[in-house]
């Protein structure tokens, strides 16, 4: 499943929702889309395990490689010949991930991560606070805070939050990946991506919330230091400032992704 919005002929710009229970394209991007629908044409589409796509679980690959080659297919089925893309915490790191994935599988022209590090630089504490979620009205709540901070007056998203949560097979494809084989000692493979983000080839912004309690302080300007290509922005929130202040991040978009034209 995915959105659209916008005009065949419009610059193309592809937003990759963020990664939590019950997120979906509209509760991610649905203000930002409003904002930007008359200057854009827009795609919004919903990954591997949420919203109304198929709930599938890849065991032997991380998350970032079962669903890199679905957004490539998904680009290729649009006929996307070139776009800029944005991408909310998991789908910020996807987006960084795709940004050095040898050939540009994605088209990708210009790319903003929106608190996604690709991996790095995340803190334990809130690996496992989003891990802990089991579907209730108070748990979307607490998750929500995380996200936003100050929840007063997104009671209507926390609602929709939860109800996603509830779709089948949603919750337990987010689960299994945090099964482990008690027999099998695997080790995770070598991962070259900080190596690989020193020869991108890709402009990308990366936006840094002064409050996130979820990465590390600096992140952002310590993957821009790898490249002068990369440039990190901080600004005056939480974790995901898309959700609640779309017309700060529909203004940073219009900025970076403009600039191109």
């Amino acid at each position: 499943r995915y959105l659209e919005a916008g005009q065949a002929g419009k610059p193309q710009l592809v937003l990759i929702h963020d990664g939590g229970f019950g997120a979906s394209a509209d509760l991610c991007w649905g203000a930002i889309i409003d904002l930007l629908a008359d200057e854009f044409h827009i795609f919004a589409p919903e990954m591997l395990g949420w919203g109304g796509t198929d709930k599938v679980v890849f065991l032997d690959r991380s998350p970032y490689a079962a669903r890199l080659p679905h957004i490539a297919a998904f680009v290729d089925v649009m006929g996307i010949r070139s776009a800029c893309f944005a991408g909310a915490s998991f789908g910020g790191s996807l987006t960084m991930r795709a940004s050095v994935t040898d050939g540009n599988p994605w088209r990708m022209e210009r790319a903003i991560s929106i608190s996604g590090t690709g991996g790095p630089f995340r803190l334990q504490s809130g690996i496992d606070a989003l891990a802990e979620y089991t579907p209730s009205m108070e748990a979307a709540t607490k998750l929500m805070g995380l996200i936003i901070g100050d929840v007063a007056g997104f009671e209507e998203h926390i609602r929709q939050m939860h109800e996603n949560s509830l779709i089948p097979g949603h919750w337990e494809s987010m689960m299994a990946p945090r099964l482990r084989n008690p027999s099998a000692d695997r080790s995770p493979p070598v991962d070259k991506y900080l190596e690989q983000l020193e020869h991108t080839r890709i402009p990308t912004l990366l936006v840094a919330g002064d409050h996130d309690p979820l990465l590390e302080a600096r992140w952002a300007d310590k993957l821009a230091a790898r490249s002068e290509l990369i440039e990190a922005r901080q600004v005056d929130a939480g974790h995901e400032p898309n959700i609640d202040q779309p017309e700060l991040v529909a203004g940073i978009m219009r900025d970076f992704f403009g600039s191109r034209r």
